[in-house]
């Protein structure tokens, strides 16, 4: 991320505004889980159309490398990589990267687990847990789950960006990063409105450790990532990315540079998972189909909570780590030269996947999966295509 790219677009106003100017449970069987060795159908002029689209919008953003994959319901359409990984060596679709947002909704999934189980009550006030944080009498699990707390995004706080930007290598804790975010002061009242913040999942995810007695890796292991076999996904406190991995390059520093170890606890909770393109296809299926909860939990999980908050409908909402603009779901993953995208039709089970890395003269202040994912998303389904 150049600050400018994660913080701008993650702050209330334009979070908002994605949703308003832009699933269902799908209910099918899905295979346990999708591997890169489900292999690219290169005889389908879709596959075609996939490859293409890429290739050009590659060189229009000068971007280094992209893994991708594409499904339209159990059939893969496209599964690959383009470009150099690192500089000089191809890329391979099994590369791992920064997961980034869609780790978010593994906690939410994680949240609902243990309230069913009694042990987190979503309405239970985070007092319980965290006595001492501010207005943690007022605040309660199921905010942060959705972003209606208030608490401020410590990403977009300055003393944030400059200690980041001064050393990417260096780590940050939970306590540092609760002291950002409450460096400035609340957005709104607990439960009044919705604002987009890295801080909520920091949070969520030290309720989730405390109440359980568990690392949040551990929980993530135990009720997520070994249920589905996403044997390639990991929780990391480190710089460590297992090979192989995609090179992550950047400009954001105001120079080229291989961003690859950056330290992913900069997103404690809300993105420091490395994962594969397959692992997240196969978390996305399993999301929608609601394998890891209960009727009543994943009916409870899409449906429109945050709707009347500000400009929110039930058409077009946020909760629990998922933003719904429509009968689409949308994920924009960006962290230190990976930006990545997720666009996932309910109606058609049209599953477009992409994380890609950036060149010297590319614009870091902008997520650039999302061009290539909206206009492979588009071409597939060109009767409803997605509106953000």
């Amino acid at each position: 991320m150049r600050v400018s790219s994660r913080a701008r677009r993650w702050t209330a106003t334009v979070f908002v505004a994605v949703l308003v100017f832009g699933l269902n449970a799908s209910g099918a069987s899905r295979p346990a889980t999708l591997r890169v060795s489900d292999g690219i159908h290169d005889a389908d002029p879709d596959a075609q159309k996939v490859v293409e689209i890429i290739e050009r919008k590659m060189k229009e953003q000068d971007l280094t490398s992209a893994v991708y994959g594409v499904w339209r319901g159990d059939e893969v359409v496209a599964v690959g990589a383009i470009g150099d990984s690192p500089i000089g060596v191809p890329a391979t679709p099994d590369m791992r990267v920064r997961i980034g947002q869609p780790m978010e909704s593994m906690l939410s999934t994680v949240l609902l687990q243990l309230d069913g189980e009694g042990v987190v009550p979503q309405d239970e006030p985070i007092a319980t847990w965290l006595p001492d944080f501010p207005r943690a009498d007022r605040i309660t699990p199921r905010m942060l789950a959705s972003s209606t707390s208030g608490i401020s995004d410590y990403v977009t706080n300055p003393t944030f960006l400059k200690q980041f930007y001064a050393n990417p290598f260096t780590g940050f804790t939970s306590d540092q990063l609760f002291a950002l975010a409450n460096e400035r002061p609340p957005l709104f009242e607990p439960g009044t409105n919705l604002a987009y913040a890295h801080s909520d999942l920091v949070v969520l995810g030290e309720v989730l450790q405390r109440a359980t007695g568990k690392p949040l890796g551990d929980l993530l292991r135990e009720r997520v990532l070994g249920p589905l076999a996403m044997r390639d996904s990991e929780v990391v406190l480190t710089s460590q990315i297992g090979e192989p991995f995609l090179h992550g390059y950047t400009n954001e520093r105001g120079f080229f540079e291989d961003s690859s170890f950056w330290n992913p606890t900069a997103f404690l909770h809300s993105g420091n998972m490395t994962t594969t393109v397959a692992d997240v296809a196969t978390w996305i299926r399993a999301l929608a189909d609601g394998r890891l909860l209960t009727d009543a939990e994943h009916e409870a999980m899409m449906a429109p909570s945050t709707a009347g908050l500000g400009p929110l409908t039930k058409d077009k909402f946020f909760a629990y780590g998922i933003a719904h603009p429509g009968d689409w779901w949308f994920m924009d993953p960006s962290y230190g030269g990976y930006h990545g995208v997720v666009y996932y039709d309910t109606q058609t089970q049209t599953l477009v996947i992409a994380y890609v890395t950036l060149g010297p003269t590319s614009d870091a202040s902008t997520d650039n999966a999302l061009p290539l994912g909206k206009e492979i998303a588009s071409a597939l389904v060109p009767d409803n295509p997605p509106q953000v």
